[in-house]
């Protein structure tokens, strides 16, 4: 990669400058040729998406198992070095450190990083969670997952970071791990964070992180004062595709889900199986409402026919969902409230979670 030297700067100096680099070496078993890479200076990735520069990307072929990424020399980085379309590694620098990067194996992705004491930390941290999340995907895809078996594993993947910020309070890794806790326990490793930890280059991310969980916190206790089942159901009415004016009370009495949707979301259209399987099974006591949120009107009414919905489905036309899902405390899609006969709300399902299904069939009393 070419070197550039400002203007103006004598020989000498130019002499003097240290540039590093990332080398990779990749373990003949790993049959993938092409890596992308995309990288960006820290400081730019924590700006706003308007004042965020376009992120730098080239492609890497190994050469006999090993390419080399040239590193950026004006400030803290992130490398993504890409490996097939889900996996990636992130690789942090410093100016003037070199690193190697050894990939292992890719199923599951395995490697190791030397070079600085923040890479090596992270890497062992992202070996031991990304086999705990592995064994997730695949018990979590299985046909009938089990709901108590997941969220073990998900506390273990938990445990990872949270026995790693006791046992290294000091290192420059814990904002690594604290990026990966939520809610209360991001919260509460954040406010313990030593002055050391804080003076890592990682700590940047973590402001703008911290704002957010704030407010996922906020809305999760929203969210369970909400299905606490004394709630009534907040009321709206929206038009279907035949312009007719529907709203939640016509369906009081009866079993409600509200699925709030949209056609540029994969992980709702992936749940429609699913929820096509229930409709049937549960008529007439059960109705299903699809509340479009977030989408081009022409694109939901094509959605409705791609997807063949054999439910009640209206158009919400609000901008960014409006009041409705802040009612709903929406804070993310699909998600599926379940309304009582009475009208009341006694469950709120954020996410494509195999686990709703048996919360609807309980709440039945199926």
């Amino acid at each position: 990669m070419k070197r550039i030297i400002i203007s103006g700067l004598g020989l000498v100096a130019a002499a003097t400058m240290t540039y590093a680099d990332i080398h990779v070496k990749v373990a003949p078993t790993v049959s993938i040729n092409e890596f992308p890479v995309e990288y960006s200076y820290l400081t730019e990735m924590v700006k706003t998406r308007a004042e965020r520069p376009q992120t730098m990307k080239e492609t890497k072929i190994p050469e006999n198992g090993e390419f080399t990424i040239a590193t950026l020399q004006d400030g803290a980085s992130q490398y993504a070095i890409m490996i097939g379309d889900r996996e990636y590694i992130l690789v942090y620098t410093m100016p003037g450190e070199e690193l190697t990067v050894d990939i292992e194996s890719v199923g599951p992705l395995s490697y190791k990083v030397s070079g600085s004491q923040l890479m090596e930390d992270i890497s062992t941290l992202a070996t031991a969670s990304g086999k705990i999340l592995d064994d997730y995907r695949t018990k979590a895809s299985g046909e009938t997952p089990d709901v108590e078996e997941l969220e073990q594993i998900g506390r273990a993947y938990d445990n990872v970071f949270k026995d790693y910020i006791t046992a290294n309070p000091e290192s420059v890794g814990v904002p690594y791990a604290i990026l990966h806790l939520e809610g209360e326990d991001f919260l509460n490793a954040y406010s313990a964070m030593t002055e050391a930890a804080a003076k890592s280059p990682l700590a940047i991310f973590l402001e703008p992180q911290k704002e957010r969980v704030e407010h996922q916190v906020a809305a999760e206790k929203k969210k369970a004062e909400l299905q606490s089942g004394d709630v009534m159901a907040p009321d709206f009415t929206y038009k279907d595709a035949q312009g007719k004016e529907i709203s939640l009370s016509d369906f009081r009495g009866k079993w409600v889900i509200i699925d709030f949707w949209g056609t540029w979301c994969p992980w709702c259209i992936k749940g429609f199986p699913e929820l096509k399987k229930a409709y049937a099974e549960y008529q007439p006591e059960l109705e299903i409402l699809g509340v479009a949120c977030n989408d081009d009107y022409n694109a939901w009414l094509n959605g409705l026919k791609k997807y063949d919905l054999p439910w009640v489905n209206v158009y919400n036309p609000e901008e960014k969902g409006g009041k409705l899902l802040e009612d709903y405390a929406v804070e993310g899609f699909p998600t599926k409230a379940i309304i009582n006969p009475e009208g009341k709300i006694v469950n709120i399902t954020t996410g494509h979670n195999p686990a709703f299904f048996e919360i609807l069939k309980e709440k039945m009393g199926k």
